[in-house]
């Protein structure tokens, strides 16, 4: 019986050092909400609701789930000629899709080679054997 009021006892002091380790640790770390929380003038109800009123009139808040998350614009907007020109200036780059055979736009690399230089270039790679039976026909 004495042993188990030891062991108890043991296993007590054990767990009181190690919860105050873990408190210490987080207190460290910046998880200290209580003392956050607790310094500064507490907010009064009207203040409150007055900066819940300011940030429904930002647009912060949402209004439901088809709101969430809320949008924040990171800057000015662009006017409805901005768009338009740079959608002429993409089109005229070739850098829309057509439709689904065309995406993933890739942008042209320079000048393009026709077949016939392909088709002289693989000629010239089998004469020279350049070409391996793996690396096309």
């Amino acid at each position: 019986m004495k042993m188990n009021r030891k062991n108890i006892a043991i296993a007590l002091i054990a767990a009181v050092a190690s919860l105050s380790a873990v408190a210490g640790n987080a207190a460290e770390n910046g998880n200290n909400y209580p003392e956050i929380a607790s310094q500064g003038q507490a907010l009064t109800r009207a203040a409150v609701l007055a900066d819940l009123a300011q940030a429904r009139a930002n647009g912060l808040i949402p209004h439901g789930d088809a709101d969430y998350p809320a949008y924040v614009a990171s800057g000015p907007g662009k006017t409805r000629a901005d768009v338009k020109s740079e959608l002429a200036q993409a089109r005229a780059q070739g850098l829309l899709a057509e439709n689904d055979v065309d995406y993933p736009i890739v942008a042209s690399q320079g000048q393009s080679v026709s077949r016939a230089d392909v088709k002289q270039d693989l000629a010239r790679a089998r004469a020279a054997g350049q070409l391996n039976e793996f690396q096309g026909s």
